[in-house]
């Protein structure tokens, strides 16, 4: 039996986010928050329960800004591109950088990742603690990870920058290098040049206590020039189709999904970026489940926000992606993603627990994405080099989940 989720309209709902993201443009007005709040908690037939937690948080942004707790005071012209961690705390935390680039009319896509586990323990007491650089071919069907002590993590609060042992990142370039287990060499010299990074939930993102995990695509739009040498072949790129973003926080959802693409037809300058899924959220429930989207088409920015009570439905199954979404300007937007088994990638993340997250990824997928302001289409726009995502903590029988109509939620 098919169902569809539909969780825009709820603050709570909007605060869970799965990953929970931001651009720096600034806060949502508290009395528009406020306002979004009722409208949101006496939403008719919106499917989400009146819990002592959703009574909680109203509570909380009817008392104001004082309420809310401290204010995260912006330390760098990006913060949340920066180190989130306060260097202080003791508590189970994760942080990386993701980068991802695809090459158009070949096969091949690549992803890059430098991150860390319990940044705080430097003497290795549990077993989850580590520092890491992943990196992924999709032509290739191959992952890769090398791991290293937490004392070989380094990285700025006032800037993009992290190194994990030589290897470094930024917002402007990354370089890296290691051996596979059978001896080829792969590594990388790329330089990132910037196009739009999108807030998708606003408020929100400085608010530690809204979410288990925060996601922010810091440059949704980008482009890659550089080498990348892969057993003993080498890539040379110039303003390839790119991508950076940033995930951080004390545990990880039930499930996520993620849906992005710089790269649509006949579209320059078009930039889809799409997340969401079941985290955990103040003061502790993990019954709500949103997604949020972002979308610069022809030079503006159009943005659907569980935050500011948008409304959001939402069917994922391996398969397809289906995904539409309605703001408070009457805008509209349908998102339908597709990509075949032999497309995707299982990328591993530890948790600081200790547990593993299993999340499946293609670089290469079909997104069709519609636009419309209020019954006027504004744009039918197509690529064949999207980004289809769907994480969970159990792995999957991926051939089976294919071959039935399975709902992913």
């Amino acid at each position: 039996m098919k169902r569809t989720k539909n969780v825009g309209r709820a603050v709570a709902a909007a605060v869970l986010l799965p990953c929970l993201w931001t651009s720096g443009r600034g806060e949502m007005p508290l009395e528009a928050l406020r306002a979004g709040a009722e409208r949101s908690f006496s939403a008719a037939g919106s499917g989400i329960p009146r819990s002592a937690a959703v009574e909680s948080l109203k509570q909380r942004l009817r008392a104001g800004p004082a309420a809310l707790g401290p204010q995260t005071r912006p330390r760098a012209a990006d913060p949340y591109n920066a180190l989130i961690w306060d260097r202080r705390s003791r508590r189970d935390w994760y942080e990386w950088w993701y980068y991802k680039v695809v090459l158009p009319g070949t096969p091949e896509a690549f992803y890059f990742c430098y991150g860390v586990v319990n940044p705080w323990d430097v003497g290795q007491t549990r077993g989850a603690s580590r520092a890491y650089i992943d990196m992924g071919s999709f032509a290739a069907g191959e992952t890769f990870e090398r791991t290293f002590p937490v004392g070989e993590f380094a990285a700025a609060s006032d800037r993009t920058f992290v190194q994990v042992g030589e290897n470094t990142a930024t917002d402007r370039g990354l370089k890296g290098r290691f051996l596979t287990p059978d001896g080829e060499e792969i590594s990388w010299d790329l330089s990132l040049e910037k196009d739009w990074g999108v807030n998708v939930l606003g408020w929100a993102m400085s608010r530690g206590w809204a979410s288990n995990i925060f996601w922010y695509p810091a440059q949704a739009g980008a482009s890659m020039s550089g080498r990348i040498t892969y057993r003993g072949k080498t890539f040379t790129l110039a303003r390839a189709p790119a991508y950076q973003d940033r995930n951080w926080g004390t545990s990880f959802p039930k499930w996520w999904t993620w849906l992005v693409s710089n790269h649509f037809k006949g579209a320059p300058g078009t930039i889809l970026a799409a997340g969401g899924g079941q985290p955990r959220i103040f003061p502790g429930t993990d019954r709500f489940q949103g997604v949020a989207i972002g979308l610069r088409h022809e030079g503006r920015e159009y943005l659907f926000r569980p935050t500011e009570g948008d409304l959001v439905k939402m069917d994922v199954r391996f398969g397809r992606w289906e995904v539409s979404a309605r703001n408070r300007r009457n805008e509209r937007i349908e998102v339908s993603a597709y990509a075949p088994p032999e497309k995707f990638l299982l990328l591993k993340f530890m948790t600081p627990q200790g547990a593993v997250f299993h999340d499946y990824e293609a670089l290469l997928g079909r997104i069709r994405v519609k636009l419309y302001k209020g019954a006027s289409l504004v744009a039918d726009l197509e690529t064949d080099a999207g980004g289809i995502e769907f994480g969970a903590p159990a792995p999957a029988d991926f051939k089976a989940l294919f071959s039935h109509e399975t709902s992913l939620q």
